[in-house]
């Protein structure tokens, strides 16, 4: 039976372009096993490590492409720390351009040393990032990244990634204890003449999609087992539509966080920077396709062609033994609660547009301005935030330091099931989002943008900032943001 594996709230907005064959395949020798990229692991409470980021000739498949990374590895290296931990990275920019580093979905402080993404890092010089991680942080596959502005998509796909895990999702769904865990980081490159980016970086001039830097590896299950995927969307701008026959697909959880109510799926549509937990459960022995079916993002956006990004083998392993029998799903995660909606300090309007003429994107009828503040919040608010897209191209939300409550999408409301930080915006339509500003460690400046890099770069982004209302105001500091009635 034909298991589609899909997760995007309105993913109606994508428009089919080939179904893509997704069958139990024997006509080629498999790929490599899938590998994970070097792990570093907190202790005692601290995770010091030291990243640097290059110019690399990284291999991509039968491909060698002129890439940029962290620590010499496309995949990223993994960072893993507990609730309470504290990072310290030492961060080495090599690269002939400024960069800097975004802790993406983390809520901690924007400040400083903290997750600054307005401090870029010129070439040859340091920085050192110190995040502490609070204790009742909630768990789960969160990434860091570059937000080199106005740099960040060439940046990104040339491999400037990596994926953080707090740790704690086991606790939360003790039936995920004795499961194989596989942690992918899907990534994309379009490659020019010699390896070297393509100066339009777009699908139509052919991307290459790997899984932790591997093209097209080997997945190995044993039949009847589940395994917990915890997949990171670590793209620039493409989208991955999974599909995969001789399984049974459950969603756990999105953007880090377990879902109150497990959902089964027809497919996972994974978009740029959303992350998924997913259970799959194996079926009978043989060899299948995990194929990312073709899709496009609207009249003006993207077409990706169907393409195979790993081959499931589903074998018994005397060595191992039967899998063990997935337990029910309880989920125990006291941090998805929905956002209270009696006390709304404002509601505001984003408009999201493009001018096909300039190639500019913009937020409210303007394009990024780092010496701006869009919007000025006082800490203690909750607000409610209508996201516009009013072009013919789809759109990702996201929010530096705190998730959101999806209410509704095109005026149909959303059930709660659960906190994110990136939603799609649909074409000609909206979401209507819900945030608490209640944290104190989020006090400061941060930004909100399209999360397609291409947009991001090309001025669809906005700067917010949380101020203490106990604390002097600057007569300067007016609110800008646009409010809707």
């Amino acid at each position: 039976m034909r298991v589609l594996l899909s997760l995007a709230l309105g993913a109606t907005v994508f428009a089919s372009v080939g179904a893509g064959a997704a069958s139990a395949r024997t006509d080629a020798t498999p790929g490599p096993p899938l590998q994970t990229p070097p792990v570093y692991h907190s202790a005692n409470g601290v995770l010091a490590v030291t990243i640097d980021a290059a110019p690399t000739r990284v291999s991509l498949g039968d491909r060698v492409i002129d890439g940029a990374t962290y620590n010499g590895s496309y995949g990223g290296p993994v960072l893993r720390l507990h609730p309470g931990d504290t990072l310290r990275m030492h961060f080495v920019n090599h690269l002939p351009q400024v960069t800097n580093v975004h802790f993406h979905g983390l809520g901690v402080s924007p400040k400083g040393h903290g997750d600054n993404s307005m401090h870029m890092v010129k070439p040859g010089e340091t920085w050192d990032y110190i995040i502490p991680i609070p204790k009742d942080h909630p768990p789960g596959v969160y990434w860091y990244h570059t937000h080199g502005h106005m740099a960040a998509e060439r940046q990104l796909m040339g491999g400037l990634s990596g994926t953080l895990v707090i740790e704690g999702l086991q606790d939360e769904v003790p039936a995920t204890r004795p499961l194989v865990e596989r942690l992918m980081a899907l990534k994309e490159f379009s490659p020019g003449s010699g390896g070297k980016l393509n100066s339009v970086p777009k699908p139509v001039n052919g991307v290459i999609r790997s899984i932790n830097g591997q093209v097209d590896p080997t997945i190995a299950m044993r039949p009847g087992e589940t395994q917990l995927w915890r997949l990171s969307g670590q793209t620039a701008n493409t989208y991955f539509r999974l599909r995969l026959d001789g399984a049974k697909v459950i969603v756990l959880g999105r953007d880090a966080r377990p879902l109150p109510k497990p959902e089964p799926v027809d497919q996972v549509l994974l978009g740029p920077s959303e992350r998924a937990d997913v259970l799959v459960t194996a079926g009978a022995a043989g060899s299948y396709r995990l194929m990312a079916a073709a899709l496009s993002t609207g009249p003006i956006g993207d077409l990706y062609p169907a393409q195979e990004i790993a081959r499931v083998v589903v074998a018994p392993d005397a060595a191992l033994g039967p899998p063990p029998v997935l337990a029910p799903l309880v989920v125990n995660a006291p941090g998805q609660r929905p956002i209270a909606g009696d006390n709304i300090a404002a509601k505001r309007l984003v408009v999201f547009s493009e001018d096909r003429v300039t190639g500019l994107f913009f937020i409210n009828h303007q394009t990024f301005d780092a010496g701006r503040v869009d919007v000025r919040i006082p800490l203690g608010s909750i607000e409610d935030w209508t996201i516009r897209n009013s072009s013919e191209e789809l759109h990702v939300f996201h929010m530096h330091q705190l998730p959101f409550q999806v209410l509704s999408i095109n005026g149909k409301p959303v059930p709660f099931n659960g906190l994110r930080d990136t939603i799609d915006v649909p074409i000609h339509g909206e979401v209507r989002l819900r945030m608490a500003f209640t944290d104190p460690l989020i006090v400061g400046r941060f930004m909100y943008h399209c999360h397609i890099l291409e947009h991001e770069d090309k001025g669809m982004m906005a700067q917010v900032e949380v101020f203490d209302p106990k604390a002097p105001v600057k007569p300067d500091a007016m609110p800008m943001g646009h409010h809707a009635g």
